[in-house]
């Protein structure tokens, strides 16, 4: 048998030998921190080596966790992995659904970059009077913010959407986030009001403009634009 706590060994290895964008877990492993074997699907650059090539490696650095465990390493490069993506294949849809990220290449600017793009989303839909989805993606951005911070601290991540979980992390890791507790419940509210059959900031009113324009500020404390300025004029 194999248990969650033994993954860190494993990716370890495959991370000092072949240097991979990113590693999931998947499986009995992702699903119920135990199992027969470790599910790993490992992404490589298509221009770091063959798969061949790189699936060897892979089997010989993992030689001293063989005699632990088993794992099952799945080796696929960025470029196949967007393909098979396009055709919705049903073993992808059950690693998106069930898997857990558990390495990414320079994983906090990686974060750090989606957070400034769901910012700029939110600014775009601000312009355009669409509140709602300003609102939701202004909390994408905070949340990114937040995680991309604690990654830099040495974080494993973990799926959670709490802005006030991950207030808390912070606060664990000494990272000052500068947020109050208006902010928190208020960025907390959009993301379980986001379908209309829950509760939170929505359904029970649309956020108003200056809902949108509050909820923009507030991710703006962690999220900034590429060039520092703020990129919505009116806040």
């Amino acid at each position: 048998m194999v248990h969650a706590h033994q993954v860190q060994k494993a990716v370890n290895a495959i991370v000092r030998t072949i240097h991979p964008i990113s590693i999931v877990l998947f499986g009995s492993v992702a699903v119920n921190d135990t199992g027969n074997d470790l599910d790993l699907m490992i992404v490589i650059d298509e221009n770091y080596g063959s798969v061949p090539e790189i699936q060897m490696a892979v089997h010989r650095c993992l030689s001293s966790c063989y005699r632990q465990f088993a794992v099952d390493p799945f080796v696929v490069t960025r470029d196949a992995l967007s393909r098979v993506s396009s055709q919705k294949s049903p073993f992808l849809r059950t690693i998106v659904r069930e898997g857990r990220l558990v390495y990414m290449k320079d994983a906090d600017r990686e974060w750090m970059r989606q957070a400034r793009e769901e910012l700029d989303t939110a600014n775009y839909l601000f312009r355009g009077k669409y509140n709602k989805g300003c609102c939701y993606h202004a909390q994408q951005a905070l949340e990114k913010g937040i995680k991309s911070r604690l990654l830099k601290k040495g974080w494993e991540l973990e799926k959670t959407h709490s802005i006030a979980r991950l207030v808390a992390l912070s606060q664990e890791f000494r990272i000052r986030i500068g947020l109050t507790d208006e902010d928190i419940v208020f960025m907390d509210s959009i993301y379980r009001g986001r379908y209309p059959a829950e509760e939170g900031l929505l359904p029970f009113r649309e956020p108003s403009a200056l809902d949108a324009e509050k909820a923009i500020h507030i991710a703006g404390k962690i999220v900034k634009s590429p060039k520092g300025q703020k990129l919505n004029p009116n806040v």
